[in-house]
């Protein structure tokens, strides 16, 4: 049965005290700021995509995340080498409404699979241990973590984001303190 979130989590794999959740996710809508970046060898303007969202959060109609914003790192994971696009970020929330008021981006999701881990003590010695990076105050090297263990050709999943209808990496920053990252995957045949 899935949660409020659209979301079952189908198995939790333990690593070294790190939980790692495997959720089905349903289509999702995620609502809020919408920034690209100007070229292919460049970021979108994060702090200003921040900013939007803590102005306009309150705009977001039939949010079902309204104790969390959530990043989306919009193409990041793909090849700068055989990139398209340029880079993006949303700062928002998930909603049941594709309909948001004038100014809110919407972008829709298609259903996957998405490997979820906790901003713990834990999970950034584990990121230590295996890829050599440490905290630089952002979630970014979680995807890392997440990717090294369950993505290749030797694991059981493959990224399922990038060009793939919504579905990219993201950061969720819940109001209380609480911090997690998510990988879309799939798995392999």
């Amino acid at each position: 049965m899935l949660n409020e979130n659209n979301e079952k989590i189908i198995e939790t794999i333990t690593i070294e005290g790190v939980d790692f959740e495997i959720i089905e996710k349903a289509k999702t809508f995620y609502a809020g700021s919408y920034f690209v970046a100007p070229d292919l060898d460049s970021e979108p303007d994060i702090q200003a995509s921040w900013k939007w969202f803590q102005d306009n959060k309150n705009k977001i109609t039939d949010s079902i995340t309204p104790d969390c914003m959530i990043c989306l790192s919009i193409d990041y994971a793909l090849d700068r080498e055989i990139a398209e696009r340029p880079y993006a970020m949303l700062h928002g929330q998930e909603t049941t409404n594709p309909n948001q008021p004038e100014g809110v981006y919407v972008l829709e999701a298609e259903p996957t699979l998405l490997i979820k881990v906790k901003a713990t003590d834990a999970a950034w010695a584990l990121t230590k241990k295996l890829n050599g990076l440490d905290n630089p105050g952002h979630q970014a090297p979680l995807f890392t973590l997440i990717r090294s263990i369950f993505e290749g050709p030797e694991n059981n999943y493959a990224h399922n984001g990038c060009k793939q209808k919504g579905n990219e990496e993201a950061e969720y920053f819940y109001f209380n303190g609480d911090r997690y990252v998510s990988v879309p995957v799939k798995r392999k045949l």
